[in-house]
């Protein structure tokens, strides 16, 4: 390949890179970039600018047209769609999840959604794989909780090309147009075959399945945790190892077939298509994932340099790959996959590249490198790294690639006609896999779990990037010295704690609830856990217990409950399972805390510099409910916040005289209520900021219009987390205080807008992109403390 088009083609890659990963805040610079399309004519290297706003252009169009396909507003009623099912149903709880390809929906003339999430609720009817379906759903677009989490809801939908989430609102009245067909229902009919076949008392036959037909939804919590533990994850995802495995056999099958048959001529153009022709089909049985269509695209592009007499490079291979995979759909950058699959495979090329070392010493260098390499990755991505994975994968990878892999697709293919035979085989295979998983329950009791990796600033991770080359590439001892230091460098680092009387406080979005977290130089508390919702599942699962996790918080210096309503309790039983807790507050008796203390006016604490103080209840015996709520004063060099859990007006009036300075922050009363955020505590308090802990078109038509009107006639700026996400505030005592919305110009092009209305259908609630609504001049005329 010339170098000029490598370049193009690099210049490329960097643009749709750039327009889809850079956050909306920087949209003036892409526009920018795609007024450089004109030096696409200059020769020579004045392209490679043009080459770069090109990729620009084709991801902005790419995502505008993704924008378009969602639903233009989230109606309230029922509406009808008709479509397929495009995936493997999962079932559990009395609950069925799955995606449907719609062909029609109610209302809806043109863009119509790609892919919808549906779940029913509920055991009946059964839904299958390739059926179709007329179903009648509550249509909504892509949108979850926005914290400073990993694990980011809407841009995992936004990968996987789903539009819409809807739920079933009447089952029974769901009907089935047509049985299942198609690629989809052939994979479900062979996991159900292999699930017979292959049936053990351990997870082997799940891991089976989830090797041969890419179907994982036998995997139990016990077994991701072991694969996790031993950083063997990568052998369940059909990847390159498994295309390329399959490929070339069928290369070699293809070149043994030609020879036995005494065919004259070339043969490697048959073993060739023979080869890709394998790989193809080991790829649809995986449903073409990602990690798989980057396999092929490789493959492809290699049998074609053969072919033709060329020799690529293992570098420009990997970019025409990267390029291909992202030109075609560039919301694949949105997922993890891609960046560990295309690492994972530059890291081998710089190890490999100049070096002629034995089988086992190149293998060892190999999973090293993997192992430090991916390590960022594996901390942005999932929060943690397994040094074990080093061992474990030099005695198990080559077990899958020379035993397992090979033994399982052909025993998968025979089992069809023969079943015997084949199911021998591949109930052998099973029982090894249980074996293996055993092993490594044994390894997790043993203490060798995965290290949890703390957030780090973008310096440590240029000294990471910059410490891999250093001992990647041929260089000196001094160098590879200098190297491994910087490598250690990002392993013990971790985030800078606040200074000493700063203190940084985080709203969390958990929906209809509240929860917040609060920081200190050396302490951390927990105001608040969220809501739980039927079924068992809880807000902090999603949103608190990850954001302390992320940050390696292992212990809670105090619990606050303000009281025991499920919305702000909801989520303690989880939080006591996920971390310890020294001390626990409540404005009510909690049934998971025999020990805890009952808040009370007057306490008082004091921890690096930031104190703390109860201002209600009174007399924590006589209340009870909303009234029961922990009013807590958290007072601090950098200024004061003030969390009022559910009180109503009468409380706040005889509260407000015990604020005796204004507050930066107030947790507005009641998640936004009527009965909350009087007038008297808004002139007592305030406030330069309220914060609304109120959920996304909630049920309960929550903030109420009068409340949103007593701030704005005050001139108090509002921060609703169901529109803007999660709120970070760092006050220090040298400076004013910041803060920063989840949902604000950080987020990227696929997320929802938080210009976003709450309640479309509900012409009293008025909404504006400035920090407080505007209302209409009828609103207006009520006095403030109306």
């Amino acid at each position: 390949m010339p170098r000029s088009v490598g370049d193009g083609l690099g210049a490329l890659l960097a643009g749709l890179i750039l327009a889809v990963m850079l956050p909306v805040g920087m949209a003036p610079a892409l526009a920018i970039a795609i007024v450089l399309l004109p030096c696409l004519a200059l020769p020579g290297r004045g392209q490679l600018p043009g080459w770069l706003a090109l990729g620009v252009l084709v991801a902005l169009l790419s995502q505008a047209a993704a924008l378009e396909r969602r639903p233009a507003v989230d109606r309230a009623e029922t509406v009808n769609a008709v479509g397929r099912v495009v995936s493997l149903p999962r079932a559990s709880d009395g609950r069925q999840r799955f995606l449907l390809r719609p062909e029609s929906v109610a209302g809806v003339s043109r863009g119509l959604p790609r892919r919808i999430r549906i779940s029913l609720y509920a055991d009946e009817p059964a839904i299958g794989a390739g059926e179709r379906w007329e179903l009648p759903l509550r249509l909504r677009r892509p949108r979850g909780f926005m914290n400073p989490v990993r694990f980011d809801y809407e841009q995992w939908l936004a990968s996987e090309h789903i539009d819409g989430t809807a739920y079933v609102t009447e089952p029974d009245q769901a009907r089935r147009l047509a049985p299942g067909r198609g690629l989809v229902a052939w994979r479900a009919w062979m996991a159900a075959h292999l699930s017979e076949l292959a049936a053990t008392p351990g997870p082997g036959g799940a891991l089976l399945r989830g090797l041969v037909v890419g179907d994982r939804r036998g995997f139990s919590e016990t077994t991701w945790d072991v694969l996790q533990a031993t950083g063997t994850s990568h052998l369940m995802a059909i990847s390159g190892l498994h295309i390329g495995l399959v490929a070339g056999f069928g290369y070699w099958l293809g070149r043994w077939l030609w020879a036995l048959a005494r065919l004259p001529g070339e043969r490697r153009l048959t073993a060739s298509l023979i080869g890709v022709g394998a790989a193809l089909g080991y790829a649809a049985m995986a449903g073409f994932a990602l990690p798989t269509q980057r396999a092929l695209m490789m493959l492809a592009v290699l049998a074609l340099a053969a072919l033709l007499g060329r020799r690529v490079g293992a570098g420009r291979l990997l970019l025409i790959a990267a390029t291909g995979v992202v030109l075609i759909d560039p919301s694949a950058l949105l997922g993890a996959g891609f960046w560990l699959s295309f690492v994972a495979v530059a890291v081998i090329i710089l190890v490999v590249r100049g070096r002629r070392t034995g089988a086992v010493s190149g293998l060892w260098r190999i999973q090293l490198a993997l192992l430090i390499g991916l390590a960022p990755l594996s901390g942005l991505f999932f929060g943690s790294w397994s040094p074990a994975g080093l061992l474990v994968n030099l005695l198990v990878l080559p077990l899958f690639s020379l035993l397992i892999v090979p033994l399982a697709l052909p025993a998968a293919v025979i089992s069809i006609g023969l079943p015997g035979p084949g199911g021998a085989v591949l109930h052998g295979l099973a029982r090894l896999l249980d074996a293996l998983v055993g092993a490594g329950e044994w390894l997790l009791d043993a203490g060798l779990g995965p290290w949890s990796l703390n957030p780090v600033d973008p310096l440590t991770g240029l000294g990471l990037a910059t410490g891999l080359a250093l001992w990647m590439v041929p260089a000196g001892r001094a160098l590879r010295l200098l190297g491994a230091c910087l490598i250690g460098g990002f392993f013990l680092a971790g985030p800078e704690p606040p200074a000493p009387g700063a203190v940084t406080v985080t709203w969390l979005e958990v929906g209809q609830g509240n929860a917040a977290v609060i920081h200190t130089r050396r302490h951390t508390l927990v105001v608040d856990t969220g809501p739980a919702w039927s079924g068992g599942s809880n807000a902090a699962a999603f949103s608190l217990i990850p954001y302390l996790e992320q940050r390696g918080i292992e212990r809670i210096d105090r619990l606050i409950v303000t009281h025991a309503d499920r919305d702000h309790r909801g989520g303690v039983p989880a939080l006591r399972q996920a971390v310890r807790i020294d001390r626990v507050d409540a404005g009510e008796p909690l049934a998971e805390f025999a020990e805890v203390r009952r808040c009370r006016r007057g306490q008082s604490w004091a921890l690096d510099g930031v104190r703390f103080e109860y201002l209600w209840p009174d007399a924590p015996g006589d209340a009870s409910g909303n009234a029961a709520s922990c009013v807590l004063h958290m007072r601090s060099a950098g200024g004061d916040v003030l969390f009022t859990g559910d009180i109503d007006q009468a409380i706040e009036r005889r509260i407000a005289p015990r604020i005796d300075a204004p507050v930066v922050a107030l947790e507005a009363p009641h998640h936004g209520s009527r009965t909350g955020s009087s007038a008297a505590l808004l002139e007592r308090a305030s406030p330069r900021l309220a914060v609304l802990a109120a959920g996304y078109r909630n049920a309960y038509g929550m903030p109420h219009p009068a409340v949103i009107r007593r701030l704005r006639c005050r001139g108090i700026p509002l921060h609703d987390t169901g529109r803007h996400g999660a709120l970070t505030l760092e006050l220090h005592p040298q400076r004013a205080p910041r803060w920063r919305a989840a949902r604000g110009p950080g987020r990227r092009l696929l997320h929802d807008s938080p210009r976003r209305r709450r309640f479309p259908d509900d012409p009293s609630i008025h909404y504006h992109p400035l920090p407080y609504p505007l209302l209409p001049m009828e609103s207006r005329q009520p006095t403030c403390g109306n």
